[in-house]
């Protein structure tokens, strides 16, 4: 079960949610995040109101559900995923299969298949195929690898039986991935028909061995009205943690000012304290030499 919540003040809770979930207790979780336990115990008394964890006992809180979401987590899209086979042995025929170009020394030919979300495949002049999975959501990366996996396996089957064609499998390479990200707060900052790309500088995360796509990212106006789009599933992951990474960071910077304003004030206190006539002589007395000056104390 997947609770979702809308407020657009539960970044922090959000945390310790995630906190409860490995079993943290209150005071840990009050110690970790340097915050009162009453101000802890607002943010618990908030997550029990909306159903998200529940009291076991004293100092003891368990999860409700298995996620939660900040309702911020953007729609994903497998906007395209074209993989392609080569061929063993065999040849597919024409017979069944849509002519849809005409090229100069071969005739590319097509066919629809309703299986696995629906597939499109061109027969490459019988030397190899391409699946072009139709366009689906989908809510975890995972999706990519399995649905490629899926896809492959079919193929080699039903080519086998349906059209005693035998496919390379252990070649298979995808040839195109498009993960889209629709983000609905960013539709004002592109015009129609604008696109803006992003040489990632490295190999795109693999779904097959053999797969070498130069990583991208871009953005346009399909198939959202803002879309984030790559072929890299690192890049996506990042994107799609970047609001909860940015949080901790907000987190760890508030604590880093703490701290660090909590030693200033310790060094001007010492700094005060080596003033001192007396102190000075006393320091002078247990270096005994060692050092030329006081100032390299």
């Amino acid at each position: 079960m997947k609770k979702e919540v809308k407020s657009k003040n539960y970044g922090f809770d959000f945390l310790i949610f995630n906190k409860i979930k490995e079993g943290k207790s209150p005071v840990f979780i009050s110690k970790e995040y340097k915050i009162s336990k009453q101000k802890l115990q607002y943010h618990l008394n908030k997550l029990k109101e909306c159903g998200i964890i529940e009291k076991v006992s004293y100092g003891v809180w368990k999860v409700k559900v298995k996620n939660l979401s900040l309702g911020t987590k953007p729609e994903s899209n497998l906007h395209a995923l074209q993989i392609k086979i080569p061929i063993s042995s065999g040849n597919i025929g024409a017979s069944g299969w849509e002519v849809k170009e005409e090229l100069n020394n071969w005739t590319p030919t097509y066919k629809t298949f309703k299986e696995l979300g629906g597939i499109t495949i061109k027969n490459n002049n019988n030397k190899s195929i391409t699946l072009f999975a139709h366009t689906r959501e989908i809510k975890d990366l995972k999706e990519i690898d399995e649905l490629a996996y899926e896809l492959r396996q079919w193929a080699l089957q039903t080519f086998r039986q349906d059209f005693d064609v035998i496919l390379d499998i252990d070649k298979a390479e995808v040839k195109v991935l498009h993960i889209a990200t629709e983000d609905k707060g960013s539709e004002s900052m592109i015009k129609k028909g604008e696109k803006f790309e992003l040489d990632l500088d490295k190999k795109a995360e693999k779904v097959f061995p053999n797969d070498k796509i130069q990583g991208k990212a871009w953005i346009d106006g399909s198939p959202f009205q803002f879309t984030a789009e790559t072929n890299d599933k690192e890049w996506k992951r990042a994107y799609l943690n970047m609001p909860f990474n940015m949080q901790n960071i907000v987190l760890a910077t508030n604590y880093i000012a703490k701290n660090y304003a909590s030693h200033v004030k310790i060094v001007e206190k010492l700094n005060n304290l080596l003033d001192e006539r007396i102190v000075r002589k006393h320091i002078k007395r247990i270096i005994k030499g060692r050092q030329t000056t006081i100032n390299e104390f």
